[in-house]
């Protein structure tokens, strides 16, 4: 079979229209080559949006030779309401009919005030037009395209060859079926991303003391791989992270804590030592020094016993907070806590009651931190469980190493991490950025009850070390050790505003829902349904 020229343009056409990913590149690519086939001198598209047909694109080869662009039309927005008297709603409502006019002028089913207007300020003259919808299918009209004044060889105006509405109709239909798979595959990366930032209002929400966290991890990994690619783009790396990694890593970076969510909310919110046993240590120990001032008021125990026991809970008790909250315990003051450890209190019925328990000791023989090595283990836990969560979403295409970047992000470099132990050759670039950035907002955070806020330099400083244990990344440390010295006080800046706008924008979304949970809850409260603690 021969293929003739026009043959060949219109397939080559077809498949840069089928395979095309993006939607400015989309219309621009089917406006300009349907006005070149049919020999138009000018083109101009409508998408249909929200109810109202938009203007997007404009083609005139005469004006745009002379060096200005005009607009066949002067709105920017046709309404898409009963008016058939404009062109354009007309085919929009009526996509039946392919309006083949040989000359607008004389055809008095239309409003032609905007076109005679435009033809006026532009020293043009408009007569043959061919208006077709773009059908995604029998029902929708995705848009509206008016090509017009067809040209014969001798460059006259000339009426549109009927030829020439199969083949617009073929083209833009082609169109519609792409868009359509552009726009199906946007609205499952739309579903797919608000389901994430539900997720991450669970996770912060379950803990007061990084509700942040989620949010400036996935931040500084955006912040990190930007900087990445400008440093690639000036010459100084090799490395350069493609959108597609980029959009990766930021959804990975939102779910790397899902696992949380299933972490017991008493160890995950442990803010101190005893977490919510303080209370309990202190008034058992308390009621252990009434009940021996009782025994040596009726002579159970002599005063001189008495004193000495009441001096040393006295002593323990004025200590219990420091003992309780430090950033760290000295063996000065582990060997106090060991001294009551092993101590009991023996009451007139003969039970033995413990000055510590196995727990209240454990727990406060913890020199750094706030959990035992139990509770450590259980939150350690949570990038397992985030890793079976997530293997239950289908993370397809450009999401497919999520699960494995979100559930690695606790590995380093020289296997010592967790919950698997990996090494060097097993992280990939895209682990090992959010693992610093997840390091870094740690140790920079500020709403952690349980340690001071580290300044920059001391958490560079940190960074820097894991580098030297062979945990961390060295070239990555270095590109965020550079650029935070740069940009740290000005980001935090921006993300505090960002956060006061979400926040405005929640209230403002929810302000009625919220305000009738609180009725609500008054009123339950005023009906002794709820307890007032």
């Amino acid at each position: 079979m021969l293929i003739t020229e026009d043959i060949d343009r219109l397939l080559d056409l077809g498949y840069s229209i089928a395979t095309e990913k993006n939607f400015v590149t989309l219309f621009d690519m089917i406006l300009e080559k349907c006005v070149d086939f049919t020999n138009a001198d000018g083109g101009t598209l409508y998408m249909a949006s929200e109810g109202s047909l938009k203007h997007l694109l404009d083609i005139n080869r005469t004006l745009d030779s002379a060096g200005h662009k005009n607009s066949i039309t002067e709105a920017d927005k046709h309404t898409a309401a009963d008016d058939d008297t404009d062109i354009f709603t007309y085919c929009y409502h009526h996509p039946e009919d392919v309006l083949n006019i040989p000359d607008i002028y004389s055809d008095d089913r239309f409003d032609t005030t905007a076109i005679k207007e435009f033809d006026k300020k532009n020293s043009y003259l408009t007569q043959s037009v061919l208006v077709t919808p773009i059908m995604a299918s029998k029902e929708e009209v995705l848009g509206v395209m008016m090509l017009y004044n067809c040209k014969d060889v001798g460059h006259n105006i000339i009426p549109f060859d009927t030829d020439y509405e199969r083949m617009v109709q073929s083209l833009t239909a082609q169109m519609a079926n792409t868009l359509t798979s552009m726009m199906l595959i946007q609205n499952q990366d739309e579903l797919l991303g608000s389901f994430v930032e539900c997720m991450v209002i669970a996770i912060d929400a379950r803990t007061p003391y990084n509700g942040k966290h989620t949010k400036h991890v996935a931040r500084y990994c955006m912040e990190i791989t930007d900087y990445i690619n400008t440093l690639h783009t000036r010459g100084d790396i090799d490395v350069f992270i493609t959108p597609d990694a980029q959009e990766q890593l930021h959804m990975a970076a939102m779910l790397h804590d899902i696992g949380k969510m299933i972490t017991p909310r008493e160890v995950l919110n442990k803010a101190t030592r005893l977490g919510e046993g303080y209370s309990d240590l202190k008034n058992k120990l308390e009621k252990i020094r009434l009940k021996m001032k009782i025994d040596m008021l009726e002579n159970r125990m002599t005063p001189a016993a008495w004193q000495k026991e009441d001096e040393l809970l006295k002593s323990f008790l004025e200590q219990l907070d420091t003992f309780n909250t430090a950033g760290f315990l000295s063996d000065e003051q582990i060997a106090f806590i060991d001294s009551m450890a092993g101590k009991h209190y023996t009451d007139a019925d003969g039970e033995k009651i413990p000055y510590l328990n196995e727990y209240e000791n454990r727990s406060l023989h913890i020199r750094k931190g706030t959990l035992t090595e139990e509770e450590r283990l259980i939150v350690n836990r949570h990038v397992t469980y985030t890793a079976q969560m997530l293997s239950k979403i289908n993370f397809f295409g450009k999401y497919d190493k999520v699960r494995e970047i979100a559930s690695n992000h606790h590995e380093y470099l020289n296997g010592s991490g967790y919950p698997r132990g990996l090494k060097e050759d097993q992280l990939d670039i895209l682990t090992r950025i959010i693992t610093v950035c997840d390091v870094f907002d740690s140790l920079t955070a500020d709403d952690r009850p349980y340690k001071k806020k580290m300044t920059l330099d001391q958490a560079l400083h940190i960074l820097n070390e894991m580098v030297d244990e062979g945990k961390l990344d060295g070239g990555i440390v270095t590109i965020v050790t550079d650029y935070m010295t740069k940009n740290f006080d000005s980001l935090l800046v921006r993300m505090k505003e960002e956060e006061i706008r979400d926040k405005e924008e929640e209230e403002s979304k929810f302000g009625d829902f919220q305000q009738d949970g609180a009725r609500m809850e008054e009123t339950e409260k005023a009906n002794g349904v709820l307890s007032n603690n």
